[in-house]
């Protein structure tokens, strides 16, 4: 590898000399390069988040649906297998205790309602994770991690919901 090389030559030409700190700096530039590259934590695909509401959607009822965005990836694990029952009984702690590792966007929803589209900008991009709840009548998990699709049709039906990526137009 061409950093090797670089100590080797610095080595070579004895600390002092110019060309040894030339490549000393080489070598410590690449090192903080490489360094940046691999602490870089990947961030979310989604930009977009689109709502179909069926007629029959939790039995005729509004449903409460929360998008929660995660900065910080220790926290991830946290969301992986939390229900949403969990999730809605416990927000309002998750959020005092996490006030920079996470940010919830909240929408209420009506059976038969189409939309809104609700576009993930600003810091949202910055997040490592992202996923959808849904307050349910009915009990299930109601979570989804949506982070790898850049458009989420996300589809709340009469017991639960379903998240894809749209249909080409």
């Amino acid at each position: 590898m061409e950093v090797h090389a670089d100590m080797r030559q610095a080595a070579r030409c004895g600390a002092g000399s110019a060309r040894a700190r030339r490549a000393l700096g080489a070598v410590l530039a690449s090192g903080l390069l490489l360094a940046g590259c691999s602490t870089a934590e990947p961030r979310i695909k989604t930009e977009t988040i689109q709502f179909v509401v069926a007629p029959n959607a939790n039995a005729d009822n509004a449903v409460a649906v929360d998008l929660v965005l995660v900065y910080e990836t220790p926290l991830l694990a946290s969301f992986l297998d939390l229900a949403s029952s969990a999730w809605f009984r416990n927000r309002d702690q998750l959020k005092l205790a996490n006030p920079t590792g996470i940010e919830v966007r909240s929408f209420e929803v009506m059976p038969g309602q189409r939309g809104p589209q609700h576009v993930i900008s600003g810091r949202g991009s910055n997040a490592v994770g992202a996923f959808l709840f849904a307050n349910y009548d009915t009990p299930g998990p109601h979570r989804a991690r949506v982070d790898g699709l850049p458009v989420v049709l996300l589809r709340l039906g009469e017991k639960d919901f379903a998240v894809a990526a749209p249909p080409p137009s």
